[in-house]
């Protein structure tokens, strides 16, 4: 303690001329209220990115596509590879085939360090659509759910994102009676090039109805890349599994399942299968060179993985 003091004391010292000859600095136009980083910003930086995921938000929902573009920096880039020009590109496609499309976004946390912050954000995405399915008469169906972390970077007085990482995400586009019916696809968050891992999928459906399922992976690229299928018959248990591997081209990647759901009506021995639900679900899977079960996203590069201590094991 009385080194403390000693330390506490010497600094004092040292800065007691300063203090003391406070009215020569102002007598020669230096103003050490001034002297910094950078000058203090009159709002709370926190409160600005609060109010600007506000406004991402309100631009979404308004299909107010110049807006929300300007939320962008023009350095952007996401952790899948692709700019600001692919995100016009995508954000039109969404806002053109979606006009009725409810968009929410949660702020869960702020990170601020200086002129760098990190936001932790859960979004969901809930649009009707018209159904271009053989078959399966009305709208169909797309909802999405996503946790994700962006990446800002402060402009002057401005905060703009200039990349950012997709935790996880899950999207699920149903038609027919498979809007009703519950079921989930279940894949891995983060896995290793090359490495094998199980995509589950779960269903709730009647007894009175069957289901074909055909569950892969494909790549996240634009435009996308047709997997071939291959239908097998749900279990009776509603549960199926298949296990994949991830590709070794570093490319993030989806778990994706589609599903028909049929019934048979049997008159004068004459068999009829009617289709009379269809369901295309996805779940990400970031394909990682490096990954652990607890893993710390480094700001500048949202592809660095790092290993992150064991607290339960101190």
């Amino acid at each position: 303690m009385k080194k403390i003091f000693v330390i506490f004391a010497l600094f004092l010292t040292a800065v007691t001329p300063v203090f003391a000859d406070t009215n020569a600095n102002k007598t020669n136009n230096i103003d050490i209220t001034q002297i910094g980083f950078h000058k203090r910003l009159d709002t709370d930086p926190q409160v600005q990115m609060k109010d600007m995921f506000k406004n991402y938000q309100k631009y979404l929902n308004a299909k107010d596509l110049d807006k929300f573009l300007s939320v962008y920096d023009q350095t952007y880039k996401s952790s899948d590879g692709y700019g600001k020009d692919k995100l016009k590109v995508l954000a039109e496609a969404v806002i053109k085939n979606y006009p009725d499309m409810k968009y929410d976004i949660k702020v869960v946390s702020i990170d601020v360090d200086v002129d760098n912050a990190t936001v932790i954000t859960r979004e969901k995405l809930y649009a009707s659509m018209d159904s271009n399915i053989q078959y399966i008469k009305g709208r169909g169906s797309i909802d999405a759910e996503s946790t994700n972390i962006y990446y800002l970077r402060r402009f002057s007085n401005e905060w703009r994102i200039t990349s950012d990482f997709i935790i996880n995400e899950k999207t699920a586009i149903r038609y027919g009676l498979a809007k009703y019916v519950p079921m989930l696809l279940d894949a891995p968050s983060i896995v290793a090039p090359g490495e094998e891992y199980t995509a589950v999928l779960k269903m709730n459906l009647p007894v009175k109805y069957k289901a074909l399922i055909s569950i892969d992976s494909e790549p996240i690229s634009y435009p996308g890349e047709k997997i071939p299928e291959t239908f097998r018959g749900l279990k009776s248990t509603g549960i199926q599994e298949r296990i994949l591997h991830s590709n070794k081209d570093n490319k993030n990647e989806n778990a994706t399942a589609s599903i028909g759901i049929v019934k048979a009506d049997i008159k004068n021995e004459n068999i009829n299968v009617n289709i009379v639900g269809l369901a295309f679900l996805s779940s990400r899977v970031n394909v990682l060179e490096q990954k652990a079960d607890g893993f710390v996203i480094n700001s500048l590069d949202p592809k660095t993985v790092q290993n992150k201590p064991d607290e339960s094991k101190k």
